[in-house]
């Protein structure tokens, strides 16, 4: 008997043709059905993988696991904080934590969009919960694993690779940003901001 898959691809919670005109429906077939689920079939034959290791084999195993994993669940997350209800704005306690840690939505903002637009090769921004500062943070997270704070908690994510714009936007890396904005859920940012900041620190 074949064991169940540790992980599967998650549905679009919209249709692929949804976010447009900001994000193309040929765009989003692509992105969802072959580059998420790579990295979802990635990481299921890298457990597999790791069961049967011989001791040379478990570092670069891991890796595999950390990158495919990262992908999985960073476009899993990515997909839900787009919305065809566009331009929503920040509300509520996260737009008074967002002052608290950056002093401005502006400034959050502009920090965002660079983190984003100057993220080097292939990569992620991603505004967390840093549960030991008690405060929000925006990081670069390279490839899918590579720079993030360990423990924190997202609250909305940006795809920088270039599959997640390049058949819309070409070469302009600060159209999709500027997109991004539009599309971004802040009632799904904001209920992810009352779970992560409930959780205990670890220190």
């Amino acid at each position: 008997m074949t064991a169940p898959l540790a992980y599967t691809l998650p549905d679009l919670p919209y249709d692929h043709s949804a976010l447009a005109p900001h994000l193309s429906a040929q765009l989003m077939h692509l992105h969802h059905g072959k580059h998420h689920a790579a990295y979802v079939t990635g990481a299921n034959e890298t457990v597999e993988r790791l069961n049967e290791a011989e001791p040379w084999q478990v570092p670069g195993l891991e890796q595999s696991l950390a990158f495919h994993l990262g992908g999985h669940l960073l476009h899993s997350l990515f997909w839900d904080n787009l919305s065809p209800n566009t331009g929503q704005e920040i509300t509520g306690e996260l737009r008074a934590a967002i002052i608290d840690s950056f002093h401005s939505v502006e400034q959050f903002t502009t920090l965002f969009t660079n983190a984003l637009n100057t993220v080097q090769g292939s990569g992620w921004a991603v505004l967390s919960w840093e549960s030991l500062g008690q405060r929000l943070v925006v990081q670069q997270v390279k490839d899918h694993d590579g720079a993030h704070v360990a423990a924190s908690q997202p609250i909305i994510v940006a795809d920088g690779w270039e599959h997640a714009y390049y058949l819309d936007y070409h070469n302009e890396k600060a159209r999709w940003a500027a997109a991004f904005f539009q599309l971004a859920d802040w009632e799904t940012a904001a209920r992810r901001f009352d779970t992560a900041r409930n959780v205990k620190a670890l220190a």
